[in-house]
């Protein structure tokens, strides 16, 4: 799992690091700490892991990438205007949109978001974005838990094998199969 999403990971903090925060005197007049934070968290959560990376940077300019593509010619400025803030902040993964200024060699190594969009779709996970404006922005990737790498019980009953998931295993039993097993009416 670590393998196939190294990359796009890498990307998204590395924009973050690079578009994300603002530089040190920006900060200061906005009255935050001269410093800024990137976080990775990592948990699982019902069959799924979810990362989330996040910064408590300036936030995504969701007017200014409403702008790049109408100028672009990607989408008309009604079909724009009619998009909720969620659904501006995933225009992020079309193929070439920037609103970066400069390129520089943290980030514009020629990959862009939507890159990062189709990694995550190849594996059948999710990416989301909340951002807020001057606060920053939390990207959410999750991650479906294939049967592959699902730690599993492996359990025989007379010819027949079975794998259960061990998220579905609430309590075991070790009975030995020299002992009579009981019945109650007919369990």
């Amino acid at each position: 799992l670590l393998e196939a999403i190294r990359d796009p990971l890498t990307h998204i903090i590395r924009n973050a690091v690079d578009h994300g925060l603002e530089d040190a005197a920006a900060r200061l007049a906005v009255g935050k700490p001269e410093t800024g934070t990137v976080s990775l968290r990592a948990r699982h959560e019902g069959g799924q892991v979810i990362v989330e990376i996040s910064d408590d940077g300036a936030g995504l300019n969701l007017e200014a990438i409403g702008a790049k593509v109408v100028d672009r010619g990607l989408m008309s400025a009604e079909a724009v205007a009619d998009l909720s803030e969620r659904e501006l902040a995933n225009l992020v993964f079309l193929p070439g949109l920037s609103t970066a200024k400069a390129i520089t060699k943290v980030s514009g190594r020629g990959v862009g978001m939507d890159v990062v969009k189709r990694s995550i779709d190849e594996i059948g996970g999710t990416i989301d974005i909340q951002t807020e404006l001057g606060k920053g922005t939390v990207f959410t990737l999750r991650i479906p838990l294939t049967l592959a790498i699902i730690p599993a019980l492996r359990v025989r009953c007379a010819d027949e094998r079975y794998l259960i998931p061990q998220l579905n295993v609430l309590e075991l039993h070790r009975v030995d199969p020299t002992a009579p097993i009981e019945l109650v009416g007919d369990t």
